[in-house]
């Protein structure tokens, strides 16, 4: 078998897959081979190279096979890929806190391992959830419990499914090959920068839901854990949740998601290792699909093979501070997120079509750690899970946050509208008189001041940057009907919750932080990943995997 890249002309009659003759004439040139030596051609990675934008190319890495080579057997395997233990499991307990990817996935490395779990989450199933989602959006309703960041699947099941990552890590397959048996679409396997959809996300977990409890594990919704059962060591024995009741068993997988605030502080008080990290905050710019199109395709756009544009920008200010581009939505909505009551966020999804008339994506900028504030440090005072916790602490970036959000609520008008201004009004530092006619966000849009409402250094930050991107790395960002929509503060966390390189808290044996509300990771494969070593970690802890095992499985 040999891996070649080759490049073909864009048509508009298919994309190149497969044996596709085109790709096995290109592959023939490339290798310097007549086609008849040539068994079987296989895509590994479809991109698209538009620099040149009269002239689109798709760039492919394909593997070749010759004639004299065994056929390369096609077919994918199952969801659930039994894994031998060392020993038998024993008495063992895990309980894994959270339904994202980190926590569901971490739960299919037990089932593989025979061993079942409890799975706790404290939102409600998908089928409740998007009625609760629907609330919001429809009849500015928050559900504090179910909502667009609590509930099965996680805050990635309203993102887009997005799954690009740039990690290199040998389960990122695996991975895909797991999303792809319950039900995305094959094209995961191929594309550069794969996405699944919302619409698509959702019947998906209802898969998963069912093969998890078909292996044994027990699945608990409206299931918020409050504190930690600790013994001696100190060891984490089991949770409580907020019924009171109690749920024993170890180890603990913790992977509750960046909002989990509340967790925080309980984690906190508990004396759990933690500090801040840096993280990035800004607000969402929302354009015309079209103009996206037109900048980044040419005439290319509107192709059908092709799909809605997608960017990514990134600008260094005056100073040196970042400013970049965050999950890009082409094709998409603007959407409210905000996980507790008084408080407003906003994020962006796609379903699998990316067939809205908005594209949008969060502009950010860089938070160090060491540059955390708060304006009105009194506003802290009213909140108690976090007073006693936060000057000079590890959850100072979860009190700006807080902040920020309070404030985009009651500039919104209190209803979860969200306040808006125009894109070249904000770059300008003035007054939007009016916003567009059309636009995705629901409930609404007020017209206000994101410039003002942004601590005036990560303003000022967009701000230039914005005019820095208008005149040269996307010409036209400042588009007449261009919006900037406050705010976005859950790019990731702002605490990481400390471990050890065998993967447990460096203050709590038997608790296994993970993913991206620990602080380690953000995205769906990156979070499914982290789960999965997780758990396989946590049951070599017990010999029940050696290092040979680990290191086969991508964890070692």
């Amino acid at each position: 078998m040999k891996t070649v890249d080759i490049r073909l002309p864009v048509a508009r009659d298919g994309l190149p897959g497969d044996d596709d003759p085109s790709v096995v004439s290109a592959v023939c040139a490339a290798l310097h081979v007549p086609r008849e030596e040539l068994a079987t051609v296989i895509v590994r990675r479809r991109s698209l190279d538009v620099r040149q934008r009269r002239s689109p190319w798709w760039v492919l890495r394909c593997d070749a096979f010759s004639v004299d080579e065994v056929p390369p057997d096609r077919s994918l395997p199952p969801l659930l890929r039994p894994v031998r233990l060392a020993k038998p499991a024993g008495d063992l307990r895990p309980i894994v806190v959270g339904m994202g990817p980190a926590g569901l996935f971490a739960a299919l490395a037990f089932a593989e391992a025979g061993v079942a779990c409890t799975v706790l989450e404290r939102g409600d199933a998908v089928e409740t959830r998007n009625l609760h989602v629907r609330d919001l959006r429809v009849h500015g309703q928050l559900h504090a419990e179910s909502n667009l960041c609590f509930g099965e699947g996680g805050a990635g099941t309203y993102s887009d499914g997005k799954l690009y990552t740039r990690s290199k890590h040998p389960l990122v397959r695996p991975v895909y090959e797991r999303l792809v048996a319950l039900g995305a679409s094959r094209e995961i396997l191929v594309q550069a920068h794969p996405h699944i959809g919302t619409n698509r996300l959702i019947p998906m977990m209802k898969v998963l839901r069912h093969a998890l409890q078909e292996a044994g594990h027990t699945l608990r919704f409206d299931s918020k854990v409050v504190d930690l059962l600790v013994a001696p060591g100190p060891r984490v024995v089991g949770v409580v949740l907020a019924d009171g009741s109690e749920v024993l068993g170890a180890p603990v997988i913790f992977a509750t998601g960046h909002s989990a605030r509340d967790t925080y502080a309980m984690l906190a008080r508990r004396g759990v290792a933690l500090e801040r990290k840096d993280f990035a905050i800004g607000a969402r710019v929302e354009h015309p699909q079209a103009f996206v199109d037109e900048a980044q395709l040419g005439p290319l756009a509107g192709h059908p093979q092709v799909g809605a544009a997608e960017y990514f920008l990134a600008q260094n200010t005056a100073g040196g501070r970042g400013v970049y581009s965050f999950c890009m939505c082409p094709g998409g909505f603007v959407l409210p997120s905000p996980a507790s009551l008084g408080r407003l966020n906003v994020n962006g999804m796609s379903n699998a079509g990316r067939n809205t008339p908005f594209a949008n994506a969060a502009l950010v900028a860089q938070l160090p750690a060491t540059e955390f504030w708060i304006d009105e440090p009194g506003d802290l005072d009213a909140d108690p899970d976090f007073g006693a916790h936060v000057a000079g602490g590890a959850l100072l970036g979860v009190a700006l946050q807080e902040h920020l959000e309070r404030a985009a609520f009651v500039q919104g008008g209190a209803n979860y509208h969200a306040p808006a201004q125009r894109l070249a009004d904000f770059a300008a530092g003035r007054d939007s008189t009016d916003l567009p006619q059309h636009f995705s966000y629901r409930p609404g849009l007020t017209p206000g001041r994101i410039d003002r409402l942004l601590p005036p250094r990560i303003a000022e930050a967009l701000q230039r940057a914005s005019r820095q991107i208008d005149r040269g790395q996307l010409r036209g960002y400042l588009h007449q009907d261009a919006i900037i929509v406050g705010v976005e503060t859950t790019t990731s966390s702002p605490v990481r919750v400390l471990r050890g390189a065998d993967r447990q808290s460096l203050s709590h044996r038997d608790l296994y932080p993970c993913a991206e509300g620990a602080g380690y990771a953000g995205g769906i494969v990156s979070s499914a990943i982290e789960g999965m070593v997780s758990a396989f970690t946590a049951l070599a802890a017990r010999g029940l995997l050696d290092t040979e095992q680990l290191r086969a499985l991508g964890a070692g």
